[in-house]
């Protein structure tokens, strides 16, 4: 009975473990697209932010320009405070619209890659607030676009290496109990 209830579970675990990794692999493109869809909308936000707060400024100092530096040092000269605060803000606004525009040039294939990558330059951290939240509001979905497909098999052929592997290691660690118990 024993050794039934064994292959069961280790058929078991060749089939749920390949099938769960290649679904949550085919999730990957699709976080990427999310992720790259917040980066732009928060930077399009921020960028609206930063034109009322220009105008704002114009408003009170007639020698502003109109552009972002422009303001700025003219904020500088009276406001020190508030240009540093809007100087960040520019800031941010372009290295989330960048980060957005180097993730959607590429391939979807190599989106997800893009992103990680991106990841891997935020020293403020304001680009993994935005895929903390990207991925609290992903909606696990099955799309068969060539990039999840691709995701997917490598997910599928990775799941069957590792249930083979837990499978022989179970195997090897259970033939060496035997043999102690034994001799």
């Amino acid at each position: 009975m024993a050794g039934f209830v064994a292959r069961w579970l280790s058929d078991a675990l060749r089939l749920v473990l390949p099938l769960a990794l290649a679904l949550a692999a085919m999730q990957v493109p699709a976080i990427a697209h999310g992720y790259a869809t917040a980066l732009l909308q928060i930077a399009e936000d921020a960028r609206r932010d930063i034109e009322q707060r220009k105008a704002a400024a114009r408003q009170f100092y007639r020698d502003a320009g109109t552009s972002d530096e422009a303001v700025i040092a003219a904020l500088r000269r009276v406001e020190p405070a508030n240009a540093q605060a809007l100087a960040a803000s520019v800031e941010r606004a372009g290295a989330l619209r960048a980060a957005h525009d180097r993730i959607r040039a590429d391939p979807p294939l190599l989106q997800p890659v893009t992103a990680l990558l991106d990841l891997a330059e935020d020293p403020r951290g304001d680009k993994r607030a935005v895929l903390q939240t990207a991925l609290e509001t992903h909606v696990a979905q099955v799309i068969l676009s060539a990039a999840a497909v691709t995701y997917g098999l490598v997910g599928l052929v990775t799941g069957s290496f590792l249930a083979e592997l837990v499978i022989s290691l179970a195997g090897a660690l259970a033939g060496a109990g035997r043999r102690r118990s034994v001799g």
